[in-house]
């Protein structure tokens, strides 16, 4: 351990780092982190949880909010530039594409916001709450909703493309794949399957049965699909046909999205450890025992890892 940081409220939301700063969303607000010395910067408080992970672009830091406000922040003063208001909660991870913010919230909308002014630009109403963070393809808009769809929207006019129907809540995040047959979308559901689709046409192309909800989102290192399951399970997967190739077993519930850093995978679990596994075989490299349970992905900036806990706390390894 290079440093640890004691913020004093529990950390949900998972970090990003621009140049020698961190920043992590916390129970009371948004935390900026010094990350040679492990000391904080700035905190803006907000009056609901951050649990959703911030996006930076230049100068701007944009971040949703459990007090129903959307935030695009001014990340050298520290100050609000604009908010976007609505009647639920944010817990997406937004997620900036030219001139446009994505995000949704528990109205079960998913908005496109001119990212210098807030101004919506379109939303689209989906039928439950939107948890699942956005990912683009060319103009294509990939989320998932917990009334059990993911949505292909047209990223200029979030005009319906396709719909795909799963057996339940989709809070995971998609990831794009491309092979050698095409693009694909891949996502967890707490139907408790992992779904592959075309993202042309939304056809099913595999389907897996982790055995238990799927929270966490998939990743992809070109080769294999890594995605967590809340039976304490880390799964591989070949990624043109489903098959699986390892699974490992934490101690506890798996939230956390996996980091794939070379020949390696990162993710928490509740059990309170840090894992690092090779990402070939699904063998135990190393570990690391935190204060307490932890739903974050891990960043990695140079030769440091840096992740947070429910108590708190943030850490800085090697």
């Amino acid at each position: 351990m290079k440093w640890t940081l004691d913020i004093g409220v529990p950390i949900a939301s998972s970090p990003v780092i621009s140049g020698d700063t961190l920043y992590i969303g916390t129970d009371s607000g948004l935390v900026a982190v010094d990350i040679g010395e492990g000391k904080t910067l700035a905190e803006f408080r907000t009056t609901g949880q951050v649990f959703s992970t911030p996006a930076i672009d230049g100068r701007l830091i944009y971040f949703g909010s459990w007090d129903k406000n959307f935030y695009a922040f001014d990340r050298f003063r520290f100050s609000i530039v604009w908010e976007f208001a609505d009647s639920g909660a944010f817990d997406v991870s937004p997620l900036i594409d030219s001139n446009l913010v994505y995000t949704g919230n528990f109205t079960g909308r998913i908005y496109a916001l001119n990212k210098a002014t807030g101004k919506p630009i379109w939303d689209f109403k989906t039928d439950y709450w939107v948890v699942s963070s956005p990912a683009i393809l060319g103009r294509r808009l990939f989320i998932g909703s917990s009334d059990s769809r993911l949505y292909c929207l047209d990223k200029h006019t979030g005009d319906l493309i396709w719909q795909f129907k799963a057996g339940a809540d989709i809070a995971s995040t998609p990831a794009i794949i491309s092979t050698d047959k095409g693009d694909r979308v891949v996502f967890g559901s707490h139907d408790r399957h992992i779904y592959c689709l075309d993202c042309e046409s939304g056809a099913e192309i595999w389907r897996y049965n982790a055995g238990s909800e799927v929270f966490s989102s998939p990743a992809f290192d070109g080769e294999r699909i890594y995605c967590g399951a809340t039976e304490k399970k880390m799964l591989c997967l070949d990624h043109s046909t489903g098959a699986l190739l390892w699974q490992f077993t934490a101690g506890d519930i798996v939230y956390s999205s996996p980091i794939v850093n070379g020949s390696r995978i990162y993710f928490t679990s509740n059990d309170y450890v840090l894992y690092c596994l090779l990402a070939e075989s699904g063998v135990l490299e190393t570990s690391f025992a935190m204060k307490a349970a932890s739903n974050c992905s891990p960043a990695i900036a140079g030769k440091r890892i840096f992740v947070g806990d429910m108590a708190g706390k943030i850490y800085a390894l090697h």
